[in-house]
């Protein structure tokens, strides 16, 4: 088989999982949505789910202007929408389970805390999330041309647990007054708006770099376990920080930290787009 039915093939393939990803997504994202506003007051699910808007729009209009919908605009689709729903639904599963299991075992409220937020939330979230991202990467591996391109893939997907999971914070931030909406908007939106991004899509572009640039599986797979435990120890290095910060200057020391992690990760993915496009189009 030629390089260009190869091509075909996998866009086909493509094709096939976004669509598949997308039957799932849109069930399992109206289940997350519904939940999160259900028994509030219509003023108050239109406020939380516009504030969980606006950092989701930024990081999509950013994506737009660097990949160009690359590889397809359905797995952009598919990808947003499994993160919305799908992992959502993965990691509310198991954190619930992870959560009363540890809880049962009388650790002390603050030891649970960091258990659950720092440890076993991570792993659990950066899997679910992680699943979609794979199966999109598996689909499109031979249109997919740069490491980068991966990444991109992961970031929709954070971006879009990112947005589900944001509405029921900001719902229960309402539940003070709009005060509370503008404190849980500078935290989820704004200083650690684009984490969940970060976190996948630094496990995808590993998982892409592994089909594309490792010399052996052994190789690949160390790459893949590699940039799956990245992914987890930057979620959990980004939910510790709110143990180790003062109360006292809580946001100052959380931007502090998250803000220059934001900063790199933007730099390195527009450089890596970039300059693979570059070489490509000369």
């Amino acid at each position: 088989m030629t390089n260009a039915q190869h091509v075909r093939a996998s866009s086909r393939t493509l094709t096939v999982c976004s669509v598949i990803l997308i039957i799932v997504g849109i069930p399992t994202m109206a289940h997350e949505v519904i939940g999160a506003i259900y028994g509030v007051t219509t003023s108050t699910a239109a406020l939380a789910v516009s504030a969980s808007c606006v950092s989701a729009f930024v990081g999509l209009v950013f994506f737009v202007w660097l990949a160009r919908f690359v590889p397809s605009v359905l797995s952009w689709i598919a990808a947003f929408m499994w993160g919305t729903g799908g992992a959502l639904i993965i990691a509310g599963i198991g954190n619930g389970v992870t959560d009363a299991a540890v809880q049962a075992m009388s650790l002390g409220g603050e030891t649970t805390d960091v258990m659950t937020s720092v440890v076993s939330g991570p792993l659990i979230e950066e899997t679910a999330k992680g699943i979609g991202a794979l199966m999109l990467i598996l689909a499109a591996r031979r249109t997919l041309q740069y490491p980068a391109q991966g990444a991109v893939l992961g970031g929709l997907v954070g971006l879009g647990f990112a947005w589900g999971e944001d509405i029921g914070y900001y719902v229960s931030a309402l539940e003070d007054d709009t005060g509370g909406l503008g404190q849980a908007f500078l935290i989820r939106g704004v200083l650690g708006g684009f984490g969940h991004a970060i976190y996948t899509g630094v496990f995808a572009y590993f998982l892409v770099w592994a089909f594309l640039r490792a010399r052996n599986a052994f190789v690949g797979i160390l790459a893949v376990c590699g940039g799956f435990v990245g992914a987890v120890l930057l979620h959990a290095q980004a939910n510790g920080v709110g143990f180790l910060a003062p109360e006292d200057s809580w946001n100052l020391t959380y931007g502090a930290i998250e803000l220059p992690v934001t900063a790199v990760a933007i730099t390195f993915l527009v450089w890596g787009v970039r300059r693979r496009r570059a070489t490509l189009e000369t």
